[in-house]
């Protein structure tokens, strides 16, 4: 260690500098955590009266799935406050936590991050194209109006002919 200090006075480095070399080489580094690129939310989150698309989605990810704002906004491609404040209105609406039954369907949390689309534009579409299913089975697993269901994938149909 002697020499490795002497090294660096001949070469006339700073102590700052040797200090942010010393920190750089020597101080753990915290783990890297994964992706979650996986991230799939049962579509059995849907089932309340009380939230938006997007309080759901960001109130069963931080709940359920333990992930910080942070890494909820990298993934559904929003600002980390938003999402903050997006919590803190689904806490309020709704204290209990969410159920997440075990379902048939599905929705990778990717499609939310497509800002082409509404989340719940998204949701509609997504459920629409990937499972054709008919719009009354989408209302009742969304626990949306038939109509409001067929509106919102009509304009996010109309959207994407525009893009």
């Amino acid at each position: 260690m002697r020499e490795f200090i002497l090294r660096f006075k001949e070469e006339k480095v700073s102590y700052e500098e040797f200090i942010r070399y010393l920190d750089l080489v020597y101080k753990p580094r915290p783990p890297v955590a994964e992706e979650p690129a996986g991230i799939s939310i049962p579509f059995s989150v849907f089932d309340n009266d009380y939230l938006s698309a997007l309080e759901t989605i960001v109130k069963y990810l931080r709940e359920n799935k333990e992930m910080r704002f942070a890494e909820i906004a990298r993934l559904l491609n929003r600002d980390q406050r938003a999402v903050g404040v997006t919590y803190r209105f689904a806490r309020r609406k709704m204290e209990s936590r969410l159920r997440a039954l075990a379902v048939k369907y599905s929705l990778p949390a990717s499609v939310v991050a497509d800002k082409k689309l509404s989340v719940l534009e998204s949701v509609v579409y997504y459920i629409k194209e990937t499972y054709s299913l008919p719009y009354h089975k989408i209302a009742v697993m969304i626990r949306r109006d038939d109509r409001t269901v067929w509106t919102v994938y009509q304009r996010a149909l109309r959207k994407l002919r525009k893009v």
